[in-house]
């Protein structure tokens, strides 16, 4: 927790996270790091990554080899601002990468083109069917 502390987070905001998600407890600085170093690759910039944390502190206890599955997925599919989707949607980190894939295909037999896929996730406007 003390990397938290160090990012700049108050206790009073890891307190609410732990309330949310208590198993970031179990979560060892490493895997903290490593989870925001992911989206400071992504282009998060400090507030983006703590606005990610505080609105979904689940994003804590995901395993960071998956969170690179479902970041490279993203990218697979044509989402250039990775960032800005992630500020205005974090949930999406709960998502892997075989979700996104069960939407992007379901959209597709919708009908849907890839320009409005994309469009429907840049704009939270999908759900998982």
């Amino acid at each position: 927790m003390d990397v938290l502390i160090r990012y700049g987070f108050t206790i009073e905001e890891i307190k609410n996270m732990m309330d949310t998600n208590p198993n970031i407890s179990n979560i060892d600085d490493k895997t903290i790091y490593s989870l925001i170093d992911k989206l400071g690759l992504i282009g998060c910039m400090n507030n983006y990554i703590k606005n990610i944390f505080i609105c979904n502190p689940f994003y804590l206890s995901r395993d960071p080899i998956e969170v690179d599955s479902l970041l490279n997925k993203l990218k697979e599919i044509g989402i250039i601002n990775i960032n800005i989707l992630l500020d205005s949607n974090p949930y999406i980190l709960n998502l892997n990468d075989m979700d996104i894939d069960q939407i992007y295909n379901n959209l597709l037999k919708e009908g849907y083109t890839k320009e409005e896929i994309i469009d429907k996730f840049n704009y939270n406007s999908f759900s998982i069917m």
